[in-house]
Order: structure tokens, then sequence, then C-alpha cells
């Protein structure tokens, strides 16, 4: 399977003012790296739309965002909802024990006894520590991404090993 040239990286949530800015819920922190002049992307139609990037600001747990190319309220209100993705080769290396949310989503959890617990389905931000979500076996388990839990991410193998805490593993 080829690998996609985009990454989300977040979601316009909603129109902010009327100017054309957009509230961003961010997936992960790559979108505080952006700067003016940055180009992100949304999907629309089946084809890429190239979003250039002129403010970013903070509020709360979502950034503002204003793009060059849109200068409404309505343009703004039309982008809401949909992912915003950025080019691959955008993205920094991480340190060694470190994965962006794109690269743990749809992979194979299993406890370090070789027990398969599902497939990992989100990443939940939880302040402390990330949280993975776990559906298999008609259940969601809910796996705090702790080094004392995720033994292991391989994602050659497309796996992901956990030794989960008493209480969690029935």
């Amino acid at each position: 399977m080829k690998e996609s040239p985009l990454v989300a990286i977040g979601k316009a949530t909603k129109a902010h003012g009327i100017r054309g800015a957009i509230k961003v819920f961010p997936y992960g922190e790559t979108l505080k790296e952006m700067e003016a002049g940055d180009k992100l992307y949304s999907i629309e139609g089946g084809a890429q739309r190239p979003l250039t990037l002129t403010s970013l600001d903070a509020q709360n747990r979502v950034w503002i965002a204003q793009f060059e190319e849109i200068c409404s309220r309505e343009q703004a209100e039309a982008l809401a909802g949909k992912e915003l993705f950025v080019e691959r080769e955008r993205l920094q290396d991480l340190p060694e024990g470190e994965y962006y949310y794109f690269q743990l989503i749809g992979l194979s959890v299993e406890t370090k006894e070789g027990k398969p617990l599902g497939t990992l389905r989100d990443v939940l931000e939880t302040g402390s520590n990330d949280v993975y979500v776990v559906e298999g076996g008609g259940r969601e388990v809910l796996v705090p991404a702790i080094e004392e839990v995720v033994v292991k991410v391989d994602l050659a193998n497309g796996i992901v090993i956990v030794d989960l805490p008493e209480g969690l593993d029935s």
C-alpha cells in the first residue's frame, strides 16, 4: 500500500469572526510549528486545495487560523468539518520512542503474552499522557500511553505490544 504524501494535522471546526478565520482542533503538536507562508491542504471533491497560512494563534485547546485564500465567514464555514493536511516531508523527525498519531492509527495491539487486543483506532490527549483507544472483540480498551504499559511499538511489523495494568487485562 502506497503511503499518502499528505498527513492530517488537524480539523477545521468552525468559523471565527467575519474575516475568514477558522478554529482548528490540532492532532498532536505539528500545527503549532506552522508559521505564516506555510501551505496546508484541504481535500475537496477528491482534489487537494492548497491553503496559505497568514496567521495562527493559540486559543485554549484550539488554534485560530487565517488563510490567504479564505476571506469571508462564509468561506470559513465551508471549510468547517474538513481535515487539514501537510506534506509528509514537512514533518520533523521525532526522537526515538515518539510517534506521530497517523503512524499509530491502525496498528494491531497485543499483550506481551501475545493475546490480541484489537486495533488502535484513536489517540486521546489527556494532558498528562496520551491514551490509545483499542477496539477489538466487540469492546473498547483505553490504554495509557506510558512507558510502563507500552512495551514496544513496531512500525515495521504494524504492532504495539502492551503490558496492561491490573483491571484492564481481563
